[in-house]
């Protein structure tokens, strides 16, 4: 099985990845959970830390494939009609996983796994009826997904499965009366083997400027109720 190790057997490029003291903590999540749930603003690196403990538990030989999903909702602008073949068609929904990946493990590498299907995208209306076992499966941009389609995702695990669900329920790109995130979050809360990080603003690793931006922004939300 492939692994997160560079191609010439050197050192893990992981060891060289320096996380941030709550990056830590959502990782550990991860590592002791069966289920976790990551919420937080923007530029909080909830999808660049997944990455990295996917790849983590692939190097340990814990998992034996990646399972990457995304709702498939465009944010605010309609992109119209997406031709070529399904996998052409995603390409812009796995850009951010990929782009993660390539921080942590280089290109080279991360191609590598993607062409093996060692790390995988699969959109959530194909998934009804998979299981995956040995797998990490991760669904980012979770505030975009209502309560089926979070089920949905969730049911999927298999044997020796862990799951991520993360989102920023402030950026959604759906109805506000659809979104389901936090509810989904306090229905599961309290069941063994289900966790739950969360990223605050003064863990934004983006521009500062960023930190006052999505405090105007919430405050905005809440201010006209959106």
């Amino acid at each position: 099985m492939a692994t997160a190790q560079k191609p010439n057997g050197g050192e893990s490029p992981l060891k060289r990845v320096q996380l941030r003291q709550t990056q830590k903590q959502y990782v550990n999540h991860i590592q002791t959970n069966e289920i976790t749930f990551c919420y937080g603003p923007a530029g909080t690196s909830k999808t660049f830390t997944a990455c990295y403990a996917a790849l983590k538990l692939l190097e340990a030989k814990q998992i034996k494939q990646i399972i990457l999903c995304k709702p498939i909702q465009e944010a605010g602008e309609k992109l119209g009609f997406l031709p070529g073949e399904v996998d052409e068609k995603i390409a812009p929904y796995v850009k951010s996983y990929k782009s993660n990946f390539e921080k942590i493990i280089g290109e080279t590498q991360t191609k590598a796994l993607f062409d093996k299907r060692i790390i995988k995208f699969e959109p959530l209306a194909y998934m009804r009826g998979d299981t995956f076992d040995h797998s990490l499966m991760i669904l980012d941009e979770a505030q975009n997904a209502d309560w089926k389609q979070l089920m949905l995702f969730v049911t999927r695990m298999g044997k020796d499965t862990k799951v991520i669900v993360a989102g920023d329920v402030s950026q959604h790109d759906i109805a506000k009366n659809k979104v389901s995130l936090p509810a989904f979050i306090d229905m599961l809360s309290g069941i063994k083997g289900v966790g739950t990080h969360v990223f605050g603003e003064s863990d934004i690793v983006r521009a500062k400027i960023l930190q006052e931006i999505v405090n105007r922004y919430d405050k905005w939300k809440s201010d006209n109720n959106k």
